[in-house]
């Protein structure tokens, strides 16, 4: 009987599974398609000179955009939701397979000076930010994606932040939008600004390195300026993103730890941080050690941005296909207020920092 009863739940859980992914084919098949046609369509729409020289658009943002028109307009019906649910997955593994790109020589790189710059800001402007929002009452897993995006390195560390704060797709997608309506803004004010101020390549590249964050945004606004600005601008942003799994994980303790305090039953905070511990990031930097390490070969690396780029821009557009507008008005204008004023006042210091200290 005993025997009988294990077949019979092995065959159950066998169907479940295969029925699973028969459930879920229409609705990968509906992102597949955004996918492919944001892929092919940003090359197009980036011949567009306002898009080329200010929007950086990139496939992955189209998904997005295209996603969210879909749900808002026709909407998905119901058959294709399960398909929908991969964006977490997704992402995460994007992220793991996006230390291919890095190497802890990068902080050889940047050098003493910039990486003071980096950290101080970094997680200056992340402790602020987390500050800002719980005396707003803004959601704490809210706070953390704005958090992680206006400090570190934009949507990359809105992506690696939220599965760890358990972050609703509304307010990852409400994150990046801020961060890139900030960096458009400073796109525009920026290089003018520079050559206002007649700024040195190495002054203007530490400016953009330290005051915009998304990484595109970042490079566009230093070869914006002169190509030796956007070579010092790269830098900085190398130095950004080597520290992005620290960050994340200081944002997880600080969300749990609200979390705990605005519950009304006692919570053990560090059985709280063990479960939430963003494993994908340890991920990340195991494979951040490998590529320092000389293990990935030049092909291995192209193979791995190509899985890496497919995998963000698959998530991307899921998570636009499950983002309803309405979710995103509910949040408000204090995520805009906060992240806004925080980030301007992170550049102004930062230009003052530069202006002060870098010849």
């Amino acid at each position: 009987m005993t025997n009988a009863t294990s077949a019979i739940g092995g065959a159950d859980l066998q169907k479940t599974f295969a029925q699973e992914v028969l459930d879920s084919l229409p609705g990968f098949l509906l992102i597949a398609a955004v996918a492919v046609f944001a892929h092919f369509a940003a090359p197009l729409l980036r011949q567009n000179d306002f898009i080329k020289t200010y929007l950086e658009l990139k496939d992955f943002i189209l998904a997005i955009l295209i996603g969210i028109a879909i749900r808002n307009t026709v909407g998905v019906p119901s058959v294709l939701q399960p398909g929908l649910r991969f964006s977490t997955i997704l992402t995460k593994t994007g992220i793991v397979v996006m230390g291919a790109k890095y190497s802890l020589i990068g902080l050889v790189t940047v050098g003493g000076q910039a990486l003071g710059l980096i950290v101080t800001f970094l997680f200056g402007a992340a402790l602020i930010l987390m500050w800002a929002g719980q005396k707003m009452k803004m959601s704490p897993s809210l706070t953390a994606c704005l958090a992680a995006g206006l400090s570190v390195c934009g949507v990359s560390a809105t992506i690696a932040v939220a599965p760890a704060v358990n972050a609703k797709k509304e307010e990852m997608a409400y994150s990046i939008a801020v961060v890139l309506m900030f960096g458009l803004l400073a796109l525009v004010v920026f290089p003018p600004l520079g050559h206002f101020l007649n700024l040195s390549d190495a002054q203007y590249g530490a400016f953009a390195g330290v005051g915009i964050v998304n990484s595109a945004q970042v490079l566009a606004a230093g070869f914006g300026f002169s190509d030796g600005a956007g070579v010092v601008a790269g830098v900085y942003n190398i130095g950004r993103v080597i520290f992005l799994p620290f960050v994340v994980l200081m944002l997880t303790i600080l969300t749990c730890q609200r979390e705990s305090s605005l519950s009304s039953e006692p919570v053990n905070k560090w059985q709280i941080i063990v479960s939430k511990f963003p494993v994908f990031v340890l991920g990340f930097l195991a494979v951040v050690l490998m590529n320092t390490a000389g293990m990935l070969n030049a092909p291995t690396v192209k193979t791995a941005k190509i899985f890496m780029d497919w995998a963000f821009l698959l998530g991307f557009a899921s998570i636009g296909l499950t983002t309803r507008l309405s979710d995103l008005k509910a949040a408000g204008v204090s995520g805009v207020f906060v992240g806004f004023t925080v980030a301007s006042i992170k550049a102004g210091i930062a230009l003052l920092v530069v202006l002060l200290f870098i010849n």
